[in-house]
């Protein structure tokens, strides 16, 4: 039961957040929301090779192991 309501809490407290982080993005002009597409594109970018390197050699290790 409490962690329940922790979790209830933890969401609610998450939706208040990214309600409020749309709003301050939508308050920022076109040059900026253009900008921080960019940034976030290339961090997305990033940590999605991170997480694909990470994956494939994992793959390798299961194989090697296999053998």
């Amino acid at each position: 039961m409490a962690e329940e309501r922790i979790s209830e809490e933890l969401l609610a407290n998450m939706d208040r957040a990214a309600s409020q982080a749309k709003e301050e993005f939508d308050s920022l002009s076109d040059d900026v929301k253009i900008e921080f597409a960019r940034w976030m594109r290339k961090w997305y970018l990033k940590a999605g090779y991170r997480r694909l390197g990470r994956i494939v050699v994992a793959y390798a290790k299961e194989m090697e192991r296999k053998k």
